[in-house]
């Protein structure tokens, strides 16, 4: 048997691993050891020795030109895959628990503060935020005080904001639960949705810190709440108005309203807008795991759970002060695409 390049770089990269996992293996778990090892050691058979040539005729890799070294090549990615897929799934994880750790923090720390009795019975403004120190004054001055005849009160989840976010939201009068690390707007929601209906709160709205949507037109979406015409009332720009976007994201709307809509066998015109009425004790019922794409997840949700809800019309403005926190416009239709397909199979 010739040593060849191939050969002679494989037993190297063989030997090389080994030694690294052998070397390291107060720092790796016992698991990641053994994958190592395991792997330095195929690579010393393969590369040494005519063993793997029985296993690759099998799949017709006969020896000979550049057959085995196909066959090897097919066989490393399939292995490469499904280590991929662990790593996948262990930084998901990891990635949840660090969510629960940020989220458990805000709570604990929100309930030392006594803001909770303040939602008891009334109709909740929920407002996630990151780095709006500008825009979130405006926003909350325009709140007001009743809706519908029930007093409001309104909740700031601080998303790991950099900028003086709390404390404007604390000098305009607001409750503030912060987490200590950003971690998307589906994750505030979250936070929020917890520790208002652990609080009491008869109906949870929500809405942008940014100024798009406007807090004068919340009784269209609380009134048919508390009358019980419906549990969930969702705003729409379609059936309302809204301010011309990039027609690359209004493309984009339109096909997702399409995508939700046969996915949900339910009309919706307005997947991705985040102003919405939701009777609070409706929550505990909607499995919510999405940091950042989070609006078509809880439309999706709502309708596999069979809460009734209805939409109605709404305005999205410009916004008001800063820059837009979504992504750029590929990456977050992919990431859009992705959040509705895992909502849909879950």
């Amino acid at each position: 048997m010739t040593e060849s390049p191939l050969r002679i770089v494989g037993l190297v990269c063989g030997l090389g691993l080994i030694a690294f996992a052998v070397g390291r293996r107060r720092r790796l778990r016992n698991v990641d050891m053994l994958l190592m090892v395991v792997a330095g050691a195929a690579l010393l058979v393969v590369s040494g020795t005519n063993a793997a040539n029985g296993f690759l005729s099998l799949f017709s890799f006969k020896p000979g030109g550049d057959r085995r070294i196909i066959g090897v090549s097919v066989f490393a990615i399939v292995v490469l895959f499904g280590l991929y897929l662990r790593a996948t799934a262990a930084m998901s994880r990891a990635d949840r628990q660090l969510s629960k750790v940020v989220e458990g923090m805000a709570a604990d720390e929100f309930a030392t503060t006594g803001f909770a009795e303040r939602f008891g019975g009334r109709v909740a403004v929920l407002i996630p935020a990151y780095n709006e120190e500008d825009a979130l004054p405006e926003v909350l001055a325009r709140i007001p005080p009743q809706v519908c005849d029930v007093e409001t009160a309104v909740l700031v989840v601080d998303d790991g904001s950099r900028d003086r976010t709390g404390e404007v939201a604390r000098a305009s009068g607001a409750a503030v639960a912060r987490h200590v690390a950003n971690r998307g707007g589906g994750a505030a929601l979250r936070t929020g949705y917890r520790l208002l209906a652990e609080a009491g709160a008869r109906v949870v709205v929500t809405l942008d810190a940014d100024g798009q949507h406007l807090p004068s037109e919340m009784e269209r979406l609380v009134a048919p709440v508390l009358d019980g015409r419906a549990d969930l009332a969702h705003g729409s720009r379609v059936l309302g108005h809204a301010e011309p976007n990039h027609f690359s994201r209004e493309l984009g709307i339109a096909f997702f309203n399409r995508v939700v809509s046969l996915l949900t066998r339910t009309k919706v015109t307005d997947c991705s807008n985040g102003y919405r009425a939701v009777r609070a004790s409706v929550l505990g019922k909607l499995v919510l795991r999405q940091e950042q794409f989070h609006t078509s997840e809880f439309v999706i949700e709502a309708i596999k759970r069979g809460v009734p809800a209805i939409e109605v019309p709404v305005t999205v403005a410009a916004r008001t002060h800063g820059h837009s926190k979504k992504p750029p416009t590929m990456r977050y239709g992919l990431g859009f695409a992705g959040a509705i397909l895992r909502a849909w199979l879950r």
